[in-house]
């Protein structure tokens, strides 16, 4: 079964044969209502078993309830929908908002079970990213119990450990809201915590939009690499023939190509030195062609190409400046029409308007405090994207089952190795590559002053994880503790 974690419930699932009838899943349930509504978090946790009870302490079952539970309004109704497995199925409808309860009840009338996931209406279970995800849906033997039993507790484990991670992250008074997606065996998984808004009490969801920062450099990446595979863009092109003339005569800029923009190996610093914006907390606010072009006229080196590897976010301003310019379109034009469209990212832009702009959240910088969003004009290809947790896990999923079209070959030329930077690490077309016990894990990450994001991909395990917040505090530690965790369990 398909399962989407909502929020920071803590889930005790062992899938043990209900020996329990219906209605005595329905009188749990309507006493949870009742002591829900009452807000009695003793009452509402005497209805576990001691199993359940040795999972979840009591002080992590009213954090769930205080931060996550409690805000979504009374439970007005619970109705039951099904069983299956051995689980009981119902769907609760708060007044802010309607889950499914997945729950499974012991011979003693005891809970056992206690999972809340977003309620589908079309679909009493989750939808997979797209068809790939369907298509690869792994099917288990039913009457391979012990390979069941194993999987469940692999699953739980991974629950367990996103909670812990998340929680931790979410306590710091300083961050707000996260979200974090992951695939594994061939299914998506969601998890949500904290809020869209400091004192909002409304969780994140798959329609809210995150800056997503540095992760835009990987659109970009595949921008270019399609143009080279449509156009006549080459990446060992030097940059100079797609100049304008007053810009193109300066010698320093000859032998940087397109692939060393690409791979941070040009020379250019990491941003240019003539951008002053009229406000510090939205620096690249005013940094427009025109000045671009003047720093380029003007460059003088302190690295040769190819000599060394500097990020660049001058780089990938550069690449995204002068595809649009090529082109006669603008970055965002570029992205929506050449990889949104395509891969069904619906939510991905880099100018939020109509029903997107209301699911834009605020960003919190590291004091905790309000923070404006960016604003991109020549630097655009650099950090100046938005999205939402659905559909980065959907672009990730294409990174893995690589779409067999021209821009499927695009995003498979950005995973080839270009720049060896250690031992362990390599450097693709924007993606970072680390090499560990003979596995490849692409990955990126990106920040604002008021966000932070990172996505990381095992093509080989058909893994991927996706962690976005509104907060400026990183959260890379959590992106990695769990794409290691899920390398270790395959």
């Amino acid at each position: 079964m398909l399962r989407y974690p909502f929020i920071a419930v803590f889930v005790f699932l062992t899938y043990f044969p209900c020996s329990a009838q219906e209605e005595n899943s329905v009188k749990i349930v309507n006493k949870f209502k009742d002591y829900f509504n009452k807000q009695q978090s003793d009452s509402i946790y005497q209805q576990w078993n001691q199993h359940a009870k040795q999972t979840v302490s009591k002080t992590q079952l009213d954090t769930l309830l205080i931060k996550q539970l409690y805000p979504l309004g009374n439970l007005d109704s619970s109705i039951f929908i099904k069983k299956e497995d051995g689980l009981e199925h119902f769907k609760l409808i708060f007044s802010k908002e309607t889950l499914k309860l997945v729950l499974n009840v012991d011979s003693n009338k005891k809970i056992e079970t206690f999972l809340f996931q977003p309620f589908e209406e079309s679909t009493h279970e989750a939808d997979t990213i797209n068809e790939s995800v369907k298509k690869n849906k792994v099917i288990k033997d039913t009457t391979d119990h012990a390979k069941i039993e194993e999987s469940k507790t692999m699953e739980k484990d991974i629950d367990n450990l996103v909670d812990s991670l998340a929680l931790q992250y979410t306590n710091d008074p300083n961050t707000c809201g996260l979200a974090i997606g992951i695939i594994h065996n061939g299914q998506a998984g969601y998890y949500y915590y904290g809020e869209t808004t400091r004192g909002n009490k409304t969780l994140p969801d798959q329609e809210t939009l995150f800056e997503i920062g540095s992760i835009s450099k990987t659109f970009t990446a595949i921008l270019l690499a399609n143009t080279t595979l449509t156009d006549s863009i080459n990446l060992t092109d030097p940059i100079i023939k797609y100049l304008p003339d007053s810009v193109a005569h300066n010698n320093e800029l000859v032998n940087i190509t397109f692939q060393n923009l690409a791979t941070h190996t040009s020379g250019l610093p990491r941003l240019p030195s003539n951008i002053v914006s009229s406000e510090a907390l939205d620096p690249y606010k005013d940094y427009d062609r025109n000045a671009l072009f003047s720093y380029l006229k003007n460059y003088k080196q302190t690295h040769k190409p190819d000599s060394t590897y500097e990020y660049s976010n001058l780089g990938y301003g550069v690449i995204a400046d002068l595809l649009a310019y090529k082109k006669n379109s603008s970055y965002n034009e570029l992205v929506e029409k050449t990889i949104c469209v395509p891969l069904e990212l619906k939510n991905t832009t880099e100018f939020p308007s109509g029903d997107k702009l209301p699911k834009f959240i605020p960003t919190y910088n590291t004091k905790g405090e309000l923070t404006p969003h960016w604003h991109f004009l020549a630097l655009s290809g650099a950090a100046s994207l938005k999205s939402t947790i659905r559909d980065l896990l959907k672009f990730a999923e294409n990174n893995i089952n690589i779409p067999n079209t021209v821009l499927g070959k695009a995003i498979a030329l950005t995973h080839k190795p270009s720049w060896l930077v250690s031992e362990t690490q390599d450097l693709g077309l924007a993606w970072n590559i680390n090499i560990e016990n003979f596995q490849e894990i692409f990955w990126h990450n990106g920040g604002t002053f008021g966000s932070s994001s990172f996505l990381a991909f095992v093509p080989s395990k058909k893994l991927a994880v996706v962690v976005l917040a509104n907060a400026a505090k990183s959260v890379d530690s959590i992106g990695f503790s769990i794409i290691n965790n899920l390398i270790a369990n395959r």
